[in-house]
């Protein structure tokens, strides 16, 4: 019977597309943190590759060359070299960029609300302003991102990221909306909702995962 990774990783080869958790979980039939947890273990392996905006997909696996006979050639004389020319500089190849979890999220949730959401500071007490990820052109909706993943071995690390950063977006000022916006981690979101929703004071916290925004408080 064949491993949940090998079932995680046939489904992408056949799919032939980065998929989200939620969608990994509903065609194989597993919790959703249960697949996270399972295409980090591929991710280490060198097996599928996770973007920040939630996808996972296979690495595409090298052809093997073919084996060729070494045609027979005469034998050259040895080059000159004063007179070799100087290959030119190969051109660097063009990176290719991942778009972050943060973009993501400002282009899903500007589409949300029907406004434009940017990079851009906002203000708290005591004349002092802080960057947000998601802010409107009038500065009445102002949200963060939180991505939890480098802090994941340790729910202490997360639950005091979570709780600064709702400290701080709870702060601002003359906004209508505050929230914060999740990618990662699912399971840490809802145990510290469940101990401390009573210090969110009005900020709203929302999960996105691909292209599927649910609202979590």
């Amino acid at each position: 019977m064949p491993t949940l990774e090998e079932r995680i990783v046939e489904h992408l080869r056949t799919k032939g597309a980065s998929l989200d958790d939620g969608e990994l979980a509903e065609a194989l039939g597993v919790r959703r943190p249960v697949i996270a947890e399972t295409c980090r273990q591929l991710e280490a392996q060198g097996l599928v590759v996770r973007n920040m905006a939630g996808g996972t997909r296979t690495v595409p696996q090298a052809a093997a060359p073919t084996a060729r006979p070494a045609a027979a050639s005469p034998p050259r004389p040895a080059p000159n070299p004063s007179k070799a020319p100087i290959p030119p500089k190969a051109a660097p190849a063009e990176p290719v960029v991942e778009p972050t979890f943060a973009d993501h999220a400002r282009r899903v949730l500007s589409a949300r609300w029907g406004t434009s959401l940017r990079r851009g500071l906002a203000a708290l007490p005591g004349g002092e302003s802080h960057p947000f990820e998601l802010v409107s052109g009038n500065g009445r909706i102002v949200g963060g991102v939180v991505w939890l993943a480098p802090r994941r071995r340790s729910y202490e690390a997360q639950s005091a990221a979570i709780a600064e950063a709702v400290l701080i977006v709870g702060h601002v000022t003359n906004a209508d909306r505050r929230f914060l916006v999740f990618g990662e981690e699912w399971d840490a979101v809802i145990r510290w909702l469940t101990r401390y929703r009573s210090l969110l004071d009005g900020v709203e916290l929302w999960f996105l995962d691909g292209e599927r925004l649910e609202r979590l408080a």
